[in-house]
């Protein structure tokens, strides 16, 4: 198995890094948990870089994109993005990691709210006005390992979507929507009430996380940007939205 170039290594002024990484930490997650769901026999991996089948070759940096053959790989390097995002793929062995496991989630579930947050946070805002006090529902179609990629490439080498759907729930939902629906959401639910009962909707939002793979994360995060403004722009943004949910193209943002 092959390295990329020697003398092609990314410096760190032109390495693509997730524009995200640095996002501050202004959600205090409060409970994690995975509930294993099983999730779909993954394809055969493909090249990154011309889409054939039976890679022969991969990368040495991040072991997980392959190559047709040393001239897939090094034009990927070159002329594809894989020199940019190499150390994304790279990370993906820190969320599995017993000792960076924590860390490197609770980065990525940062960034993924530093994406959503300036629509995550009006909409928060403008439901509890109609509403009352409840928790934000943020569930998606992927796994944490996808949402942690700084580009669209699974690690079959794959192109996919990655969404989020939003809903803003009262406890008494949560309840009769998401238990019903999966009781195993019920050992949140301490935590849940103690959060909603508590927190301050003009500075905070309690948010809950499921994604495909079976992770859980409940916390409270801080209103991005503040409430005054979320006020206004929930109001504008949602307020013809009858369906009452919300879904976000990730890699639109």
């Amino acid at each position: 198995m092959s390295s990329p170039p020697t003398d092609q290594h990314p410096s760190t002024e032109n390495r693509l890094d997730n524009p995200l990484a640095k996002t501050p930490n202004i959600v205090d997650w409060s409970q994690s948990l995975d509930l294993g769901y099983d999730g779909p026999t993954p394809p055969a991996t493909i090249c990154f870089y011309c889409g054939k089948s039976a890679p022969l070759s991969k990368c040495g940096k991040c072991g997980i994109a392959f190559y047709c053959n040393r001239e897939c790989q090094t034009s990927d390097w070159k002329k594809g993005r894989h020199k940019h995002v190499c150390a994304s793929y790279t990370r993906l062995s820190l969320l599995s990691a017993k000792d960076t496991m924590e860390t490197t989630q609770t980065t990525v579930r940062n960034e993924i709210f530093g994406r959503i947050r300036f629509y995550a946070c009006p909409y928060a805002v403008f439901k509890t006005q109609e509403l009352g006090k409840g928790l934000l529902f943020i569930q998606s179609n992927c796994t944490l390992a996808q949402l942690s990629l700084t580009i669209p490439k699974d690690t079959t080498g794959r192109m996919i979507e990655r969404s989020i759907l939003m809903h803003f729930l009262t406890l008494g939902e949560f309840d009769a929507d998401v238990i019903s629906d999966d009781f195993e959401m019920a050992a949140t639910r301490t935590k849940l009430q103690e959060l909603v009962n508590t927190y301050n909707s003009e500075k905070e939002v309690v948010l809950l996380l499921r994604l495909r793979c079976g992770h859980v994360s409940l916390g409270k995060g801080i209103l991005v940007p503040d409430y005054q403004i979320c006020k206004r722009l929930g109001a504008d943004y949602y307020a013809e939205n009858p369906a009452g949910a919300v879904q976000l193209n990730l890699d639109d943002l």
